[in-house]
C-alpha cells in the first residue's frame, strides 16, 4: 500500500470549515495504490482504491516526477458513495520517484479544484 500524503492547504481548509462552523461531509479523502513501485520498462499495473471524495465526482490523478513534470495524468468518475476502484497502467516514464496526486477537479481543466483536498500516495519506478 502507498504512503499517503495531505497537502496543507487541505489540511486548511478543513480546519477553516470546522472553525467556521460548516463541518466536513467527507473528510479527507482516502487514497492507496499498489503496488507502489514497478519497472520503468516496460512498464505495471497500478491498482487505485479511493474514498471519501464527492459522490459522483471527477477526480483528476496526476503523476509528478521529482522536477515537477507530470508524464501522466487522467480522471475517473467516483460512485455515488465517493469512492473508486480502478486499474491503470504506468508506461513511459522515466525511473525516478514520483507522487501520484488525486483531487477533485469539477470542470476537467486539469487544475484541481479551490479548496478541494489533494492528496497523493508515492511511486517509485524501479522497485529499490
Amino acid at each position: 500500500m502507498g504512503v499517503l500524503g495531505v497537502s496543507s492547504a487541505g489540511i486548511l481548509v478543513v480546519f477553516g470549515m470546522i472553525i467556521c462552523g460548516i463541518p466536513p461531509v467527507f473528510g479527507l479523502p482516502i487514497v492507496q495504490v499498489s503496488p507502489t513501485c514497478g519497472p520503468a520498462d516496460p512498464g505495471f499495473n497500478i491498482v487505485i482504491n479511493a474514498n471519501g471524495f464527492a459522490p459522483t465526482s471527477n477526480v483528476a490523478w496526476k503523476l509528478v516526477n521529482s522536477h515537477n513534470g507530470i508524464p501522466l495524468s487522467s480522471y475517473y468518475e467516483t460512485n455515488a458513495t465517493g469512492g473508486f476502484n480502478e486499474v491503470t497502467y504506468i508506461d513511459d516514464v522515466k525511473p525516478d520517484k514520483y507522487k501520484m496526486y488525486f483531487g477533485t477537479d469539477a470542470d476537467n481543466d486539469q487544475k484541481f479544484d479551490i479548496g478541494a483536498p489533494i492528496i497523493y500516495a508515492n511511486v517509485t519506478l524501479p522497485c529499490p
